[in-house]
């Protein structure tokens, strides 16, 4: 379905609406039914092979052994991380995402957790991935993400994708959840606060957008020691 049929079928059904009429986001039941509808799943085979060479991609480019995903959603790119042997850790808010993930991979259960605020505890990785995630989240809850990303999970590279696009159909990102659109080079600012910078020339193969971000090196300070008076003969 393309999202003006999703859309129409809002409007019949019910789905994003308020008693009043009026657009509100969608319950965490919707957001999968419609991410179904849209193609946005496993069970579509041209989604499978994007998330495939995506994880292919990152297996082959940046050498990762270790992965945290916020916002798995479906959870078919924590599927393919694990299957090319990457230790692949995913979080989400979505109980029904997950239930979804565990239904069709159930091997990989124990991989998935339920953590909407991101409060538990986790171990530094080599790769920390969001793909379309951040616009769902307000400044203070990015601000809160990316700093305990920086002093715990400590990832040499942040594999990031976040559409800038407003969507043109009326009411669409409001029902989607889109609250924080920004530019490529407000997310650069954004991430140089947290001591990562772009790469370039390596942009991640999954949306046109995507951005691999690095861990900016840090230099140490070197004491220098001299005087400016004359030296003494021998």
């Amino acid at each position: 379905m393309q999202i003006e049929e999703v859309m129409a079928k809002n409007r019949q059904t019910g789905r994003g609406y308020a008693a009043d009429g009026k657009e509100r986001s969608l319950t965490a039941q919707e957001f999968l039914d419609i991410s179904i509808e849209l193609g946005a799943t496993q069970l579509n085979p041209d989604y499978r092979a994007l998330h495939e060479a995506f994880a292919a991609w990152m297996v082959r480019r940046l050498n990762i052994r270790t992965s945290l995903e916020l916002g798995s959603g479906p959870g078919y790119l924590l599927y393919c991380l694990n299957r090319l042997g990457v230790d692949a850790r995913g979080l989400d808010g979505n109980p029904h995402s997950r239930d979804f993930f565990t239904k069709h991979h159930p091997e990989y259960a124990d991989r998935y957790r339920i953590d909407p605020l991101f409060e538990q505890a986790y171990a530094p990785v080599d790769a920390f991935l969001s793909i379309e995630v951040f616009e769902h989240i307000e400044d203070a809850g990015l601000h809160a993400i990316m700093t305990k990303v920086r002093d715990q999970v400590r990832p040499r590279f942040i594999v990031f994708s976040s559409t800038p696009h407003a969507d043109p159909n009326p009411g669409w990102d409001l029902q989607w959840g889109h609250i924080n659109l920004k530019q490529p080079a407000q997310w650069h600012a954004f991430f140089a606060r947290f001591g990562y910078e772009p790469v370039p020339g390596m942009r991640p193969p999954v949306t046109e957008w995507a951005t691999l971000y690095r861990k900016k090196p840090s230099h140490p300070q070197v004491s220098y020691r001299f005087s400016l008076s004359p030296a003494r003969p021998g």
